[in-house]
């Protein structure tokens, strides 16, 4: 067998595997042995070590591990729930102002965690019981909830994009400052919907109370904002503003953050032994799953590349002669419908290294192309049948929210990700232009 055939066979096989089960950092670590071994021989074992060893000694990973650290103790302080009641109170008179506050809360929350999963949980257990007990639609609610949750997927500082830069060739500083403007109209598009359903369906998500709006007069609610949001927006401003002034590096900026959520748990009183031993804890199996991946992929990918299966599908996409547009579509599309299957850290170490030669072979802008790459991943969070927002949210909800409720609720937000995605591919300055125009 031609060493192309048998990249390529290596490929399915991943995608098989990963559609019947298993953790997907074995299954590519297994299949690099298994093919690398009949390609190269005993020399792939060498490999394995030598990539370990590499990936401990990473900045990218180390700022992973803080970020994580970072996301898991502002959930231990309380911090959500402080704001969220906060939003609660000031937009709760409003039609569908808990809905606005949740993805305000989410999109703040994204900018202190980096993590997708982490929103949507937190967010389902906060905002989700106090909705459904508002008389707030269950369907409208979920999709809110996991499409808000899911924008830790993108907007700084995502952990998406920490591992993109890097395999890319690409700095996450950039990265970081491209994500802003897309994250926001997101978050934006979001907003606009909630508007429209509330006065097209009022019953949909009713106002609060005038009697229970009126326990709040202003002065406690400048205190909740002061306790609340005052120190959030100092914990975004001192860890992305560190890497925008170019006061810190990403990994710098992600141990003050680390640093910050400590202060932050300690001013609630909400730190000690036992939260702190925890939080490690939990960090650790979370860097070592992704750890596992990252080795795993890393290896499979050098194989593969290895193989010359890189070269083999390049020649196939350049021999169907698609043009610019016919590209990038065709390499999004692979991604939103492997998106389905896979865990989104698998397809980024195993498909960006072969998807960025064929995009600089048509001149297409590396970074725009970032954002757009990992727009149509999040997209893929949310579309079923394996959606791993959904999935999160329903391992918190309250037996009455069916997964097709969630489903259903989901299923609006899809177009408005669509929107955005077109309109970052027709105006690429929507990605580009803030982070050409920061030195």
């Amino acid at each position: 067998m031609i060493p192309q055939h048998l990249a390529l066979l290596m490929m399915a096989m991943m995608i098989l595997c990963i559609m019947l089960g298993g953790h997907i950092g074995f299954i590519l670590g297994g299949l690099a042995i298994i093919f690398g071994y009949i390609g190269y021989g005993s020399e792939i074992l060498s490999m394995f070590p030598d990539r370990i060893f590499s990936v401990c000694i990473s900045f990218p990973m180390e700022a992973v591990t803080l970020f994580i650290f970072m996301g898991v103790v502002l959930q231990a302080s309380g911090i959500a729930e402080r704001l969220y009641h906060t939003f609660h109170v000031i937009f709760g008179g409003l039609k569908g102002g808990l809905l606005h506050a949740t993805i305000m809360l989410a999109t703040l929350f994204a900018a202190c965690t980096g993590i997708s999963g982490a929103a949507v949980v937190a967010m389902g257990l906060i905002a989700l019981p106090s909705m459904l007990k508002a008389g707030y639609n269950k369907q409208v609610v979920a999709g809110v909830i996991c499409s808000g949750g899911g924008l830790g997927v993108i907007i700084p500082p995502s952990i998406m994009l920490i591992l993109y830069g890097p395999v890319a060739g690409i700095s996450v500083s950039k990265l970081f400052l491209a994500a802003i403007i897309p994250g926001l109209l997101l978050a934006l598009g979001y907003f606009v919907y909630v508007v429209v359903i509330c006065l097209l369906k009022p019953e949909t998500a009713p106002p609060l109370k005038a009697s229970e709006r009126a326990k709040y007069n202003w002065r406690l609610k400048a205190q909740m904002m002061l306790t609340s949001f005052v120190p959030t927006l100092g914990l975004i401003f001192a860890v992305l503003g560190s890497i925008l002034f170019g006061i810190a590096s990403p990994t710098e900026a992600a141990a003050v953050g680390a640093i910050g959520s400590l202060v932050i748990c300690v001013g609630y009183g909400k730190l000690s032994w036992k939260t702190l031993k925890e939080t490690c804890w939990f960090t650790i199996k979370t860097s070592a799953f992704i750890m596992m991946i990252v080795i795993g992929a890393g290896v499979f990918t050098s194989v593969f590349l290895g193989l010359k299966g890189g070269e083999a599908l390049e020649g196939w996409i350049l021999a169907a002669d698609l043009g610019k547009t016919g590209v990038v579509v065709l390499i999004l599309a692979i991604i939103f419908i492997l998106g389905m299957f896979m865990d989104w850290v698998g397809i980024l170490l195993v498909f960006v290294p072969v998807a960025v030669p064929i995009v600089d072979k048509f001149g297409i802008d590396p970074l725009w192309f970032a954002i757009l790459f990992c727009i149509t991943l999040q997209l893929s969070y949310v579309t079923p049948p394996f959606s791993y927002s959904v999935f999160y949210l329903k391992g918190v909800a309250p037996p009455e929210v069916s997964l097709m409720d969630i489903y259903k609720g989901v299923l609006p937000f899809i177009p408005i990700q669509i929107v955005v995605l077109t309109s970052i591919y027709v105006i690429p300055g929507l990605a580009t232009w803030l982070a050409n125009a920061v030195p």
